[in-house]
């Protein structure tokens, strides 16, 4: 951890040393343990590049106390244990990374491991932790989500509010990088990244939010958006949203800026019907020269985002995207829905035009096991949205049974 964390969490420890032994020996006892068990298996088939593949099992094992004088303590170990069932060679090469550590091997790591501290509607959590805001969230789409090291207060006593403020200093899982268990800097010399925003619902039917993020080395990032539901009788209704963001480069630590500056708006709209709902979402970015838009760490809030494709990192972007879900509760099969999603990336500085169609299958057998299957077709309709400008297309087959506990 950094140093200004180092300090949150000496501080937060000498306020648990001054708790009495009893009362600590019965936090512990009382204590909860709960967790995930998950299968997965992912295929990836490149244009260009090595086919791939993986499966995997592991899943979180997470111990909290109970609380004593408004404290409690938490830890979860995440793993990964790489399986191979296929015959012939599981190299480096083949194996799919999305599941796996660092050269693409089994991993297993403290991915939660916290002090919590809540008294009436304040509450601060200091240590490593799951965070779910708009630019630093879980995106929990392959083994594990995301955790941050981090220092987070929220606030609650303003009816239909929530305040929150913090700080976040490194960070691991899917999103971070090539090596999932290894908690990095959010950027190479960086600091850290402040983070203040609020929430609220106080107007019925309406849901707005606003954020800030100040990351070293990175960007100043700033985020708000507004949802808002309308009624037609109980099973109909339309759902409005709308979204804008605005970046500002920094200074990297090699003296160069990040390249993250410009802003975002986009709109949406979902129509509900029963057990259909129907879609539509546009996003438009406005960069400089040079310039594009970032996800933030972790799957970014961006309303056309797939599967798989986003707008990050495309300059001046258009995005549209269309999309259908059934609930097939109302055919008898309960817990099972069915989704389509078609979406379209361009951008006209670089030439490029992705399109990316997702086929999305999740079934809740019960409160505890569940199943989800998603496809994913990216085509690269100018042959250079890959690195090095070369063909960027391939499909993506992911099946995740996940059991809770």
């Amino acid at each position: 951890m950094g140093i200004i964390m180092n300090k949150i969490v000496a501080m937060s420890m000498a306020a648990v040393a001054v708790l009495n032994a009893a009362s600590m020996d019965e936090a512990f006892v009382a204590g909860k343990a709960e967790g995930q068990i998950r299968a997965a298996y992912v295929s990836q088939d490149n244009e260009v590049d090595q086919d791939t593949y993986g499966t995997a099992i592991g899943g979180i094992l997470k111990y909290e106390t109970a609380e004593w004088n408004g404290l409690k303590l938490g830890v979860g170990a995440y793993v990964s244990q790489k399986l191979h069932f296929a015959t012939g060679s599981f190299d480096e090469g083949k194996a799919n990374a999305d599941l796996f550590g660092e050269n693409t091997k089994s991993y297993a790591y403290a991915g939660e491991a916290y002090l919590d501290y809540g008294a009436n509607d304040f509450n601060l959590r200091v240590g490593r932790q799951q965070l779910d805001t708009p630019f630093a969230d879980t995106d929990d789409i392959r083994m594990h989500p995301n955790t941050f090291e981090a220092a987070v207060a929220s606030y609650r006593g303003i009816e239909g509010t929530t305040l929150v403020g913090g700080y976040m200093t490194r960070w691991a899982g899917y999103d971070s990088g090539s090596d999932i268990s290894k908690f990095k800097k959010p950027a190479d010399g960086s600091n850290g990244v402040a983070i203040v925003g609020f929430m609220n619902e106080s107007v019925d039917n309406l849901a707005v939010q606003g954020w800030y993020y100040g990351a070293d080395k990175f960007a100043d990032l700033y985020y708000a958006d507004a949802a808002y539901t309308v009624g037609f009788g109980e099973e109909m209704g339309l759902e409005l949203n709308a979204q804008y963001a605005a970046f500002k480069e920094d200074t990297q630590a090699d003296g160069t800026k990040s390249g993250v500056d410009g802003n975002v708006y986009g709109i949406g709209a979902a129509f509900i019907a029963g057990p259909v709902t129907v879609g539509a979402a546009y996003n438009r970015g406005s960069n400089g020269e040079g310039k594009t838009p970032p996800i933030g760490f972790g799957g970014g809030p961006y309303v056309t985002s797939m599967e798989e494709w986003t707008i990050e990192g495309m300059e001046d972007v258009k995005a549209y995207q269309f999309s259908a879900e059934v609930d097939m509760g109302a055919a008898g099969v309960e817990g099972l829905s069915l989704s389509v999603l078609y979406g379209v990336f361009k951008s006209d500085p670089a030439a490029v035009k992705v399109r990316e169609t997702d086929v999305i299958v999740a079934y809740a057998v019960n409160e505890r096991l569940g199943v989800d299957a998603s496809y994913a077709r990216i085509q690269d309709g100018n042959d250079n949205a890959g690195e090095g400008g070369t063909d960027g297309g391939y499909s993506r087959f992911l099946v995740r049974m996940s059991y809770n506990f």
